[in-house]
């Protein structure tokens, strides 16, 4: 049985405090409007991931490295960010990997060329106090709460449920329109159990309000970001997506070598196929995919640094 007391204590105050309070700083210094190159990083300034973006155009990494991002343009997730970075000047943005791959899967012209988060470290999934649940296999059956269907909510909970050995569809997964909508029906009793951010978590009450029955260390290795580049940008521009990705590791070093946790969240670009995989299955559970992909005509790693190539 996994063992989440005292989540809420020192251990989660400095991931979720110390990490994200941190980078709340960092983006809230970084106006949404530019003037050069933008940016699109989905859910910026409300999701963690977007944080080595806020960090590097304030603290000049990008032009260092070659280009002028002076900006960024707020994604609303999904397949909305995808085709807002499709339609976008540049050509390139940060979203979820589950909807770039989809997207590619239906014929668009884009790749993956890094991988920006590796982990849920930002998540928990949490029942009421009261709740007779202890684990995530006593949800075989159970109502879970999801904002939308093909979200990051419901993937999370069907990973999690092939984690612990139960068939993902013994869950019963309960859309609600948004996060709120799903803490609401929790604390109604009309489900028993969902996923949020940490932060939100902790803002909510943390574990004075709900408990946690899989945390940050427990969850799968599912990736939440990823950077996506048009063909347009690939073949026309490269130098401008080395440059970027070029830029982007250097504000992840700077997080790792200032903020405390910041390499259980974050990832230097690196595309590891093991977290692809996982978010293939995902896809499939919730109906994203109906069949397995070629994974290596959807992605291209030939435009980061030459370390991270291999």
């Amino acid at each position: 049985m996994l063992q989440h007391s005292n989540f809420a204590g020192a251990r989660s105050k400095r991931l979720f405090g110390g990490l994200f309070g941190a980078l709340m700083l960092a983006l809230a210094a970084v106006p949404l409007p530019a003037a050069a190159e933008d940016i699109l990083v989905t859910q910026y300034k409300a999701d963690p991931s977007g944080g080595p973006y806020g960090v590097g155009i304030e603290k000049g990494f990008f032009k260092q490295a070659g280009i002028d991002i002076t900006g960024v343009i707020n994604g609303e997730g999904g397949g909305t960010s995808v085709r807002a970075l499709i339609a976008s000047d540049l050509g390139y943005g940060e979203t979820s990997p589950a909807a770039g791959l989809a997207a590619i899967n239906e014929g668009q012209d884009i790749k993956l060329v890094a991988i920006g988060s590796r982990s849920l470290a930002d998540n928990v999934i949490i029942v009421m106090p009261n709740s007779p649940i202890k684990t995530v296999a006593e949800l075989k059956g159970k109502k879970f709460a999801i904002s939308n269907p093909k979200s990051l909510g419901e993937m999370t909970a069907v990973i999690a449920a092939e984690k612990v050995g139960i068939s993902p569809n013994d869950i019963q997964r309960v859309a609600l329109g948004n996060l709120s909508g799903a803490l609401v029906a929790l604390e109604n009793g009309t489900v028993e159990a969902t996923s949020i951010p940490g932060i939100l978590f902790l803002m909510r009450g943390g574990e004075s309000k709900y408990r946690v029955i899989m945390g940050p260390k427990d969850l799968p290795l599912l990736p939440p970001a990823a950077e996506f580049a048009t063909g347009d940008l690939m073949k026309k521009h490269p130098e401008k997506l080395r440059a970027i990705l070029a830029g982007r590791r250097e504000a992840v070093k700077y997080l790792y070598e200032h903020t405390a946790d910041a390499s259980k969240f974050y990832n230097d670009g690196r595309i590891e196929k093991p977290l692809l995989e996982t978010t293939v299955r995902a896809m499939k559970y919730v109906g994203m995919l109906d069949k397995d992909i070629d994974l290596s005509k959807f992605y291209d790693a030939s435009f980061l640094p030459p370390d991270l190539q291999k």
